[in-house]
């Protein structure tokens, strides 16, 4: 698993079944993980990351339009502080800021235990 350093984890997802968002469908190594950890937040090296809870990703995702300004895509989390992480459509993650423009989306590929560590390096190379 990656480095998840002062990562605080929620206690365990006990909501109904969540397999998809706004549409599009959750990666299965992030569904088995948040039922065991539901998101949380913490310091997890070059930045803060807030992974949000599942029962809330629905009503994040229409509060920003998501599927409006990132078609094929949903965030599950921010840094806090004006930059947003995903899931596209084919189960990669990402970052981009919170003005959502496509063309301002990096990439962290599809291992969600990879995050941590994929987030510090875009954060050390900023």
């Amino acid at each position: 698993m990656g480095n998840w350093n002062e990562f605080e984890f929620n206690e365990p997802y006990e909501g109904d079944a969540v397999a998809e968002i706004n549409g599009i469908a959750l990666p299965q190594q992030y569904i088995d993980f948040m039922l065991q950890h539901n998101g949380g937040e913490g310091d997890i090296g070059e930045t803060w990351f807030v992974l949000y809870p599942l029962e809330e990703l629905e009503e994040i995702n229409q509060d920003y339009e998501v599927s409006e300004y990132l078609p094929g895509m949903i965030i599950i989390g921010s840094n806090g502080g004006g930059e947003f992480y995903g899931i596209d459509s084919d189960g990669s993650y990402f970052n981009v800021p919170e003005t959502m423009e496509e063309d301002c989306i990096t990439y962290f590929g599809t291992d969600l235990d990879m995050l941590p560590d994929k987030i510090n390096e875009f954060w050390k190379e900023q």
